[in-house]
């Protein structure tokens, strides 16, 4: 009877926040922010730096080098290098072999990232070399700031290492599940089941909770914040004010937010026969993309790169978009114009 009971509080508890809704009918963000407190909002380039890290990025571009995830002619994984005119892709040449690169990010004369398989953090020159284990794993999340690599540990704690002296500083006390420096705070998704929204002010050494229910994929687009909660899509802005719900299409696993410079762009997969994707703006409407899939590894500078997936998973290519529409398709070394 308990749980009954339980259950229908549970139920009646829904039904009130869906009637509290912004106009869509949809439930509200369960957001708090304290009196006084406002979080500063951020650059469309800045915004995409985000969202390269919540999508693991696999490709840095770095003046005229793009350096990637790659194949070479035996279907293999290495960590590849481009040259990039801003027109064309030349000059392919690997840097490391056998290893899957993501969260590649640089940092001084070396390319840093987290090796798929192992979790450990490497570095290679950037011109290439001998591949030197800098981290062992696991660890996640690993990007560049202030001469420094903030990364989280297999334990859950977001450590900042200097790579010249290897030493190791806590950044965050609270376990996380995923972590990312803003000015003056840290915006962290807690660990546990239902995983909440956080922040903690790193001068005064304050830890708030941002979301009251479980959140996931949380982005700040100028000065809104956007973040998942269930099949829902929550914005609020950066003083908690105008809060909106927007509601997903059936989607299996993460989805991603993709910040562009007309607003924002969604992106998820859901299987059934076969994976297909969905993409469109947070309000709809959503276009279907029936074969196959594409996940964003870069984001910005005018410059999109997406792996590009059969149906059955394997990698089609890799696909370069420029700012004036025009498409590259590369892969393994050979690069061919699309339109």
């Amino acid at each position: 009877m308990k749980v009954r009971m339980s259950l229908l509080a549970a139920l009646l508890c829904l039904l009130l926040l869906t009637a509290c809704g912004q106009g869509d009918g949809l439930a509200a963000p369960e957001f708090q922010l304290p009196e006084g407190r406002r979080l500063e909002p951020l650059s469309l380039e800045q915004s995409q730096a985000m969202a390269r890290f919540l999508n693991a990025n696999r490709v840095c571009l770095e003046g005229d080098a793009l350096y990637c995830y790659e194949v070479d002619g035996d279907w293999q994984p290495v960590l590849a290098r481009y040259t990039w005119d801003g027109k064309a892709l030349t000059d392919f040449s690997i840097l490391a072999e056998g290893c899957v690169p993501e969260y590649l990010c640089r940092l001084g004369d070396y390319l840093y990232y987290i090796e798929r398989g192992s979790g450990g953090i490497e570095r290679v020159p950037l011109q290439g070399g001998q591949r030197e284990l800098v981290r062992p794993g696991p660890c996640e999340g690993l990007l560049a700031r202030e001469g420094q690599l903030c990364f989280r540990s297999g334990e859950g704690r977001f450590l900042a290492l200097d790579p010249a002296s290897g030493t190791e500083t806590l950044l965050l006390g609270e376990t996380c599940a995923w972590a990312y420096p803003l000015e003056g705070a840290i915006l962290y998704l807690s660990a546990g089941e239902e995983s909440r929204l956080r922040l903690f002010w790193t001068e005064e050494g304050l830890d708030e909770a941002l979301s009251v229910g479980p959140a996931s994929t949380p982005l700040i687009l100028e000065n809104r914040l956007y973040y998942r909660s269930g099949e829902l899509l929550h914005a609020v802005d950066l003083d908690g004010e105008n809060p909106r719900s927007f509601a997903l299409p059936e989607t299996d696993g993460a989805i991603e937010l993709l910040p562009e410079a007309g607003g924002l762009c969604l992106r998820g997969i859901r299987d059934g026969s076969g994976p297909a994707q969905w993409e469109g703006p947070p309000e709809g409407p959503f276009r279907g993309q029936p074969r196959g899939y594409r996940i964003c590894d870069w984001l910005g500078g005018g410059v999109r790169v997406d792996t590009v997936y059969e149906a059955d998973g394997r990698i089609r290519c890799f696909l370069l978009t420029r700012e004036d529409g025009g498409q590259i398709s590369f892969l393994a070394g050979r690069s061919t114009e699309i339109n």
